[in-house]
């Protein structure tokens, strides 16, 4: 917690010399930034030759700004609008995969917005991986199963809050294209990740996770009630890592391929991916639990350069 506690103090040094209107989503544990230290600076173009082969000297972005949301609140698509009105980065980061990028785009009941159909800047695996290679029909099943159980409860719970679930990434997706910054997706793709999820659980942690999800499917308007009404009143002091901790506990082996490989991951595409190489600023829209594993991921690579693509994207099953 002491460590945080200086990120913070360091992001606000920051927020309050360049964008003093944004002090307050820094207080709120919503906003951190990260500025490129200047030792990185000196010998930057030796160091990242072996993560790139383009023409051109390679340099990383000299500011990342992190924004941290919650994915079915009312105020996170506000934050993220101010952000990057405020910044005007280069690129815009957003926490989806190509499988999901379509909430961006797409026209709903309720969100308004552009049509379907626009292009969206990948720095996610292209394509590779997003298979069912080396899956048995009953590991296919379930894992199908799981991600639509997910998907229709966060549905619900959105419906709870009249709010569009993910609408924080429609308008990332929005305020990029008013400044013709490019949107870039910077989750690993959900397919590996289940995957992941799914090889690495114990038989009694299967189990028990379908148990509990279909158990929320029978009491879906009551489960997904109780939690919008927490998430409506409590938004501002919802303890995320509590509920993580929570999800651990019951969960244990959930911890690395849900959790850390993905903080890797959005580490790496924020910070040293193709499409943010050579920009000045870069905006990351996450969800606000991987806030800080990520900045500290971000922090500890300036120093042991550890995210590279086939690090973060090629996690073998």
């Amino acid at each position: 917690r002491a460590g945080g506690a200086c990120l913070k103090r360091q992001s606000l040094k920051l927020v309050e010399a360049r964008h003093p209107q944004l002090s307050p989503l820094v207080r709120r544990d919503v906003l951190r930034v990260v500025e490129k230290p200047k030792y990185y600076v000196q010998s930057e173009s030796q160091r990242e030759r072996k993560f790139w082969r383009g023409e051109t000297d390679p340099v990383e972005p000299d500011y990342i700004y992190l924004v941290g949301t919650c994915h079915v609140g009312r105020e996170s698509a506000a934050d993220v609008k101010e952000v990057i009105e405020a910044v005007r980065p280069q690129a815009v980061v957003v926490e989806l995969c190509k499988k999901r990028s379509n909430i961006m785009t797409t026209t709903a009941e309720r969100g308004g917005g552009e049509g379907e159909g626009e292009s969206v800047a990948a720095t996610s695996t292209s394509g590779s991986g997003e298979n069912d290679a080396g899956e048995n029909w009953f590991e296919r099943t379930s894992r199908q199963v799981l991600e639509e159980m997910l998907t229709g409860m966060t549905s619900r719970i959105g419906r709870e809050l009249n709010v569009l679930p993910g609408l924080e990434f429609k308008q990332a997706y929005l305020s990029a294209k008013a400044i013709q910054a490019e949107v870039v997706l910077g989750d690993r793709p959900i397919d590996i990740t289940l995957r992941r999820c799914w090889s690495k659980m114990t038989w009694q942690e299967r189990a028990k996770l379908l148990f509990v999800l279909l158990q929320a499917l029978t009491r879906g308007d009551e489960v997904s009630a109780a939690v919008a009404t927490q998430i409506d009143s409590l938004e501002k002091e919802f303890d995320l890592d509590l509920v993580f901790d929570q999800v651990l506990e019951e969960f244990p082996s959930l911890e690395e391929p849900l959790f850390r490989e993905r903080d890797r991951y959005m580490a790496w595409a924020v910070k040293r991916s193709k499409a943010v190489t050579n920009t000045r600023s870069v905006v990351g829209v996450i969800g606000r639990g991987h806030l800080a594993p990520v900045l500290e991921e971000i922090h500890r690579d300036y120093d042991a350069q550890h995210l590279s693509f086939d690090s973060v994207a090629r996690k073998p099953d």
